[in-house]
């Protein structure tokens, strides 16, 4: 279990190259282009205009961040309520008595200290693990309060 974080960071970062790499190709492409049609004096063929900005981005942005940082928290909250496993009556006393005898103790004292030990250790994932959705959550709430009080949509800016 404890590799899983690190290889989720290295398909980030791999992701993340490749989109990388393939934005900087598409580029190169684009300039290769430019200049043949330099060279050869034909018009420079013109890049496509990217769509007129709307308001209404800071809306679907937010929806998006929100509800996926809602899921994120629910899902965690899940998996770490359903892997919390106690431990069994019966395996708690063969311990309590495994440990009386080895340690020459009393059975009560024993089964106090299996106690004890099973009440710190964890099985599974905490359930605070579920507070990392509220970080999504959060970056769409705060889309949505600049999409909310944005000046421009106010005067109809965002009309389609």
């Amino acid at each position: 279990m404890a590799e899983f974080p690190g290889f989720l960071l290295m398909c980030a970062l791999a992701v993340t190259l490749v989109v990388l790499f393939a934005r900087g190709y598409q580029q190169q492409l684009l300039h290769k282009e430019r200049m043949t049609a330099l060279e050869k004096g034909v018009p420079v063929p013109s890049t496509p205009e990217p769509a007129p900005w709307s308001p209404r981005v800071y809306l679907l942005r937010g929806l998006i961040w929100s509800l996926a940082g809602a899921a994120l928290a629910i899902c965690l909250f899940g998996i770490s309520s359903t892997s919390q496993r106690h431990e069994s009556s019966v395996s708690k006393a063969y311990e309590a008595g495994q440990l009386a005898h080895n340690l020459d103790i009393p059975l009560d004292q024993a089964m106090q200290i299996v106690e004890k030990d099973q009440a710190d250790r964890t099985q599974g994932p905490p359930t605070t693990i579920a507070l990392l959705g509220l970080i999504p959550f959060a970056v769409g709430l705060a889309y949505l309060a600049f999409y909310y009080t944005d000046p421009s949509r106010k005067l109809g800016a965002d009309q389609c």
